[in-house]
Formats: structure tokens, C-alpha cells, sequence
């Protein structure tokens, strides 16, 4: 394949808490010359619209795990038709485990017409345990985006659309979270946040600034009443996580608990990111 034959590059990304965007749009940053387009998934309207890509596009697409894609992988995918396009896909994980989310992944992208060439994982600190991963990307983490994007591309040039290294399920070190990555192996229904760990507050230190809102995936916060819809709320803790004053926090005595067992396993380790070419 010759070098015009990719005419855009389109940077699709379903980020909460903005880790998951910065990796993706690093691993296009080594793809040059090429127009980029960027495609952010995370308001409701964006996911109402079709977005259509053809065969000399190029989608880098990324989301986040939680031992599956995130909720909303559906919905996600949904909006995204390809027509035998490449497809570069990345997810984030807290330093723990992805699971089975890139094999869902790529599952989710042929489905959906795409032609899947690349996958990676990557490091970023954790959503709901700032203590695992805290830091992550580090420089370290963006030099291997930079050249996984740089080969991927490469081998797309060379029309070599074959995943030579097939994604399969990523185990942590804890026996005791391997039963729930065995739950998700085995249960291929999307991924639901538990109701008992959605309960969240919103301080007087509340500015109103609608940060939260505006970041908010699934339309859940009434900011003048300070309130949550916790059955449409999908626990990406982005509105936590975004508040520049940092007047969102869980009320969850559950998801407190199941947070400590987690941080205690896996605060210590340095996991590296996983690439499949």
C-alpha cells in the first residue's frame, strides 16, 4: 500500500476521567502527515450520530476496562461502521488487569466492519484507586505509545492488515479478582457497574461550574439540586475525578470496602503495557 492511501486519521475515544483520550491521541502522535480528526463519545449526543469510515481511513479507537469494556461498549460501537477500515484499538486499565476487554474489543470492531490491525494496553492510573498506577502514563508509557503507533501504521502501509499476536485474557495476581476476570470470560453480557456502588455527594464546595455535567456519559447529574440519578449512572467516577474542587465524592460504604482489597493487591506493582501487532 502506498503512503496516500490513508487519507485521515480519526481519533475516537470514550475517556471519563481523560486518561484514556491522552493515550490515544499520543499513539496517533506517531503517525506523521496525515490529517487527524478527533471524535469524542463521551456526551449522549455524540453516541446518537453514525459515523461512517471507508477503506483509506484510519480509526484509533480507545476505551477503558474494568476487567470488559466499559458499560456503554454497546452503545459505543453502535455509532461506528466500518467499511473494511483499519482499526487501531487501545484500552486503559488501573495496574491491575484488562481481562477479556480486548478480545471484546476486537470482537466488537469486526462486528462493526472494521479490520482490526493493532491492539494495545496501557497503564493509567486507577479511576477509583488513585494509589494503583498514580502517575501512570509516565514518560516510559508514552514512548511505547509513540512507537506502537508509529509500527502499526507502518504495517498498514505495507498492507499487512493481519493481527499477527492475538489479544487473550489478561489475569492479574490475585486469585481472588481472577474469579471475577472467570465470571466475564464466561458471561459475555456487557458489563453493569453494581448499583450499591454508585452512591456519590456533591459538597458546598460545589461552584456549579457543570464540569461534571458536561462530562457526565450518561446525562445522570441535576447540578442545581445536587442529585444523582444512580440508575442511569454507569460508576465511571468521571464527574469525581474532573471536579476541579473536588466536591464529588462516594457515599458507597461497598465500593469503599471492595476499593481497599483492590488497592492492598495491587497498589505495589508496575504493570507495562501489552502490545499485539
Amino acid at each position: 500500500m502506498s503512503e496516500n492511501k490513508i487519507k485521515c486519521v480519526h481519533i475516537v475515544h470514550f475517556s471519563p476521567s481523560g486518561s484514556t483520550e491522552k493515550i490515544v491521541r499520543k499513539v496517533a502522535s506517531g503517525i506523521q502527515g496525515i490529517p487527524v480528526k478527533n471524535y469524542n463519545l463521551l456526551p449522549s449526543a455524540a453516541r446518537k450520530q453514525q459515523y461512517v469510515f471507508d477503506k483509506d481511513d484510519l480509526v484509533i479507537y480507545g476505551s477503558l476496562s474494568a476487567g470488559m469494556l466499559f458499560t456503554k461498549a454497546e452503545e459505543l460501537f453502535a455509532c461506528l461502521k466500518g467499511n473494511e477500515t483499519p482499526f487501531i484499538g487501545v484500552i486503559s486499565f488501573g495496574n491491575a488487569y484488562y481481562g477479556v476487554a480486548l478480545t471484546e474489543m476486537k470482537e466488537r470492531a469486526e462486528n462493526s466492519g472494521f479490520r482490526v490491525c493493532a491492539l494495545g494496553a496501557f497503564v493509567a492510573q486507577h479511576t477509583m484507586a488513585p494509589e494503583c498506577g498514580n502517575g501512570r502514563p509516565d514518560a516510559k508509557d508514552e514512548a511505547i505509545m509513540v512507537d506502537f503507533g508509529r509500527k502499526a501504521y507502518e504495517k498498514i502501509l505495507a498492507g499487512d492488515y493481519e493481527l499477527h499476536n492475538q489479544p487473550v485474557t489478561n489475569w492479574s495476581s490475585s486469585e481472588e479478582f481472577n474469579k471475577y476476570i472467570a465470571f466475564r470470560e464466561q458471561n459475555k453480557d456487557p458489563y453493569c457497574f453494581p448499583l450499591e456502588f454508585r452512591g456519590k455527594k456533591i459538597s458546598d464546595d460545589c461552584i456549579k461550574c457543570k464540569t461534571c455535567v458536561r462530562n457526565c456519559p450518561a446525562d445522570a447529574i441535576d447540578i442545581e439540586n445536587k442529585t444523582f440519578n444512580l440508575e442511569a449512572c454507569i460508576g465511571c467516577y468521571g464527574c469525581i475525578n474532573r471536579c476541579p474542587k473536588q466536591a464529588i465524592t462516594t457515599t458507597s460504604t461497598a465500593v469503599d470496602e471492595f476499593m481497599k482489597g483492590f488497592i492492598e493487591a495491587f497498589k505495589g506493582a508496575r504493570l507495562e503495557p501489552e502490545i499485539f501487532l
